[in-house]
């Protein structure tokens, strides 16, 4: 698959960044009485380069086919990652409170006290974002009462893979059923591999019980696992895949979906998605599925009544929220935008680390009246 030249360019750029994080988590790591002999910082600095190389090893490992081990570099990788951030950025404000150790009384105090309360963090990091995603309530106000009643479920950003599999998706399946929706929507990055070796996953996808159907867009992940693959996973799996078309629900409601459009920008395509799935759109009340929520206003001025996205995350772990909202200024939660509604998730899974903070993950209940 052909990337950008911008997507070269940002990959590159974050695997500055990732190494310039290990690197600051050692130097200051290593400069603790606890790590005064040589061979100790030897062995540490080892582990710390092995957990750093890890993620990409196991994601080069996995397209050579190497699944097994590839899947234990992935996973020790992806822990990495969260737990990474949580400590750099404590042991950032430690820093910060000593003059980035100007006073050298307090800074071995500060990076100790920092080191504590990171370790707390991740923990409750990880209980968040492994326990069962919770159900946030929405009221969408409609005027034609023939919707009024009317119960969606969104569920986004699974990621479903080598660290979230079959046991999450049944907690996800069991909760959306009890909640007796009429529609179910996925807005993207259901799958984190390639689709055509997930098909275990396929079976519990078609345990969701809805009067109306189960409809879902591709995310970015998709399209980095092969989007000309992954697009049968979604129909095997008894959900109708939107790709850049809508679908007339009855005569009051209609739904379209558009691949995501963050991707389109990095696979270089100028297809206009939006266009073609709201083109010729017939009467009725219009939902858009978005995986990211991107062209927001546009949508808005084509006549969409409400847009459901994810994508973003919330940051997942704060304050990384503040980086996403940098390149999202429609992040996380309801918006309105002229007459249109928005509802962006901050997701049901986790990407990489199974870890959030401070918020769970979430199963989106959407009630019209």
């Amino acid at each position: 698959m052909k990337f950008s030249l911008k997507v070269i360019i940002f990959l590159i750029a974050l695997l500055l960044i990732w190494a310039i994080l290990n690197g600051y988590f050692l130097l200051r790591v290593l400069s603790l009485p606890l790590f005064y002999f040589r061979t100790i910082k030897i062995v540490f600095s080892a582990i710390v380069l092995f957990f750093a190389l890890s993620y990409v090893l196991g994601r080069i490992l996995t397209n050579m086919e190497y699944r097994g081990f590839a899947v234990f570099l992935e996973i020790t990788g992806a822990l990495w990652i969260g737990v990474l951030f949580i400590f750099v950025v404590y042991i950032f404000f430690a820093d910060l409170l000593s003059f980035f150790g100007y006073f050298k009384s307090t800074t071995i105090f500060l990076r100790y006290l920092a080191i504590a309360i990171s370790s707390i963090l991740t923990l409750f990091a990880f209980h968040q974002g492994l326990r069962t995603p919770v159900v946030k309530k929405e009221i969408v106000w409609v005027s034609n009462q023939h919707l009024s009643g009317l119960r969606i479920v969104q569920i986004s950003d699974l990621h479903l893979g080598s660290i979230r599999g079959e046991n999450f998706l049944k907690k996800v399946v069991k909760e959306i059923n009890r909640l007796n929706p009429d529609i179910v929507v996925i807005t993207g990055d259901i799958i984190d591999t390639d689709g055509r070796k997930e098909g275990h996953l396929k079976n519990i996808f078609k345990e969701i019980k809805t009067k109306k159907g189960v409809y879902g867009v591709l995310g970015n992940h998709e399209h980095y696992h092969g989007g000309d693959k992954n697009p049968a996973f979604f129909e095997e799996s008894g959900i109708v895949l939107l790709r850049n078309r809508k679908i007339e629900i009855d005569e009051n409601l209609v739904i379209a979906g558009v691949d995501d459009l963050s991707s389109k920008n990095h696979f270089a395509n100028k297809e206009d998605f939006l266009k073609k799935a709201l083109e010729n759109r017939k009467e009725g009340y219009l939902i858009l599925l978005s995986h990211s929520p991107l062209e927001v206003e546009r949508a808005s001025d084509m006549g969409v009544n409400l847009m459901l996205s994810g994508h973003c995350h919330n940051g997942q772990i704060w304050p990384f929220n503040f980086f996403s909202k940098m390149f999202y200024p429609y992040n996380y939660g309801r918006f309105k935008v002229k007459d249109m509604d928005l509802i962006i998730t901050l997701g049901t899974g986790t990407w990489g680390p199974p870890m959030r903070f401070p918020l769970p993950g979430e199963i989106v209940l959407i009630d019209f009246k």
